[in-house]
């Protein structure tokens, strides 16, 4: 069996009209990858209904290294100062590689 590789998971939440803007930031930090789910719920900043693109939210799942992590979080936090409305958590995961010895 391969060996399991330490990664981290990225977890953001933004809403759909940032997703554009999110994902260009983290192709430009090296990512490669990803994965975006719709979703709605409340929080401060109201009810998120997904009914209309400006009352819904995506949650976008990003496995990286903890090095590139650190460079992307650098530029989301920028995005975040500048008043854009992202919320960014980061997990400790352990991820089985596609094939033995791959780096990523």
């Amino acid at each position: 069996m391969r060996t399991l590789e330490p990664k981290k998971l990225l977890t953001l939440i933004t809403s759909r009209d940032l997703q554009r803007l999110v994902l260009d930031t983290a192709r430009r930090c090296g990512v490669g990858g990803y994965t975006i789910v719709p979703a709605s719920g409340a929080g401060t900043s109201g009810v998120q209904t997904g009914i209309l693109d400006g009352d819904s939210n995506v949650v976008i799942y990003i496995i990286l290294s903890e090095p590139r992590l650190k460079t992307l979080l650098a530029e989301i936090d920028a995005l975040m100062t500048a008043g854009y409305r992202v919320k960014a958590l980061v997990s400790d995961i352990m991820i089985l590689p596609r094939k033995a010895g791959s780096q990523g």
